[in-house]
């Protein structure tokens, strides 16, 4: 079955993932070389691209099963641009930070990341963002089991939307 741009557009983990980033950067001044050399720096001793490439990974199983109607295809390329791609997202973040940390705080960022408590925490957040959205989606299956329970003894005919 062919899917529409329409589909393509609902598709959460797109629209949380690349949309929100892109989105957010819009109005901000431009950061100075200095200060995108540092941040650039503590993305990268946070592990901020691995992080969410797993968090994708993790999560398009999910996306393709609740959205059958959108071909293999589209998943396999989406992870393989995503993978190919993670750069534009580092670029994306750089005003984000730039607009909430003052350099100073940047520069403590750095040093605390350049511990040796830094590195293990930067060395384990893929691992718990990917053990944190499968808890999220065990406790989101919980909840949304137990509302459409409720509505159905309720006498609320649900839907499945396509």
């Amino acid at each position: 079955m062919p899917f529409s741009a329409r589909t393509v557009i609902l598709v959460p983990l797109a629209a949380l993932v690349l949309g929100a980033p892109v989105g957010a950067q819009q109005g901000r001044a431009a950061v100075d070389p200095a200060t995108t050399a540092t941040i650039r720096h503590l993305l990268d001793l946070t592990g901020a691209s691995k992080v969410a490439l797993r968090a994708m990974d993790a999560t398009v199983p999910t996306q393709r099963a609740a959205n059958p109607q959108i071909p293999a295809a589209f998943w396999d390329a989406f992870l393989a641009h995503a993978h190919r791609d993670i750069s534009q997202l580092v670029d994306s973040l750089i005003p984000i930070y730039a607009a909430h940390f003052t350099r100073p705080e940047l520069d403590q960022l750095v040093r605390f990341y350049e511990s040796p408590i830094g590195r293990h925490l930067a060395e384990l957040q893929p691992v718990i963002a990917e053990e944190s959205i499968k808890a999220g989606q065990r406790w989101g299956a919980v909840i949304g089991r137990g509302v459409g329970d409720s509505l159905a003894h309720a006498g609320v005919k649900l839907q499945n939307p396509q």
